[in-house]
């Protein structure tokens, strides 16, 4: 990205992440909200496809949860929505700062925390789950949990690569949670695929 262009997104990023902050409060305040799946008490790797952030980081905000997100310019407003979300932020992802943002997850995790990682993020390609989750849920013994939600009223908002989906206030909105159980005795590659087949599963069950 262009320095000039950068600076303007980073700028942006402020207004940017009140506006959506605002609509998530709205949202969560009025939705019918049901939530499906095993109840966690204790630490988890919630993971789930970039489409579903904008709901997902407010649920998760509400436990205080650990989101990484990349700290380029362009995700400036994502970041400080979901701070203003309650979320607390490991800034990284592949290829950027990636091994210093792992060892602060694995950190987080081993403190109680919980974790939430949009696995095809932060660019695609989409609904293809990176391994950076298999490794910290090995690393850590922390259970991986698949999460969705589906809305009454909803929207794909256009021109995304990820096609993010947006629900409108006064929806009904169903938010489905799902174990995914990895084999610590099988290859890296196979574990991912279970990732990616319990997470594209949930998608056509809908």
């Amino acid at each position: 990205m262009h320095p000039v262009a950068s600076r303007i997104a980073f700028l942006a990023g402020g207004p940017l992440s009140i506006v959506l902050s605002l609509w998530s409060r709205v949202t969560l305040a009025t939705v019918r909200l049901e939530v499906t799946g095993p109840g966690l008490d204790g630490p988890a790797i919630f993971v789930h496809w970039h489409a579903y952030l904008p709901l997902v980081m407010p649920l998760l905000g509400r436990r205080r949860a650990w989101l990484l997100t990349s700290a380029a310019p362009h995700m400036e407003a994502i970041a400080r929505w979901a701070e203003r979300s309650g979320l607390r932020l490991i800034r990284g992802a592949s290829g950027e700062n990636g091994k210093a943002a792992f060892v602060a997850l694995e950190q987080a995790l081993r403190d109680g925390g919980s974790v939430e990682l949009a696995v095809d993020g932060p660019a695609g390609p989409l609904q293809v789950a990176k391994p950076g989750c298999v490794a910290l849920a090995l690393a850590t013994g922390v259970p991986l949990v698949g999460v969705r939600y589906v809305g009454s009223m909803q929207f794909m908002t256009p021109g995304r690569w990820d096609r993010q989906v947006l629900v409108l206030p006064f929806s009904r909105v169903r938010v489905e949670t799902f174990l995914i159980p990895l084999d610590a005795a099988a290859e890296a590659a196979s574990q991912l695929a279970v990732v990616q087949a319990a997470l594209m599963a949930a998608e056509r069950a809908s």
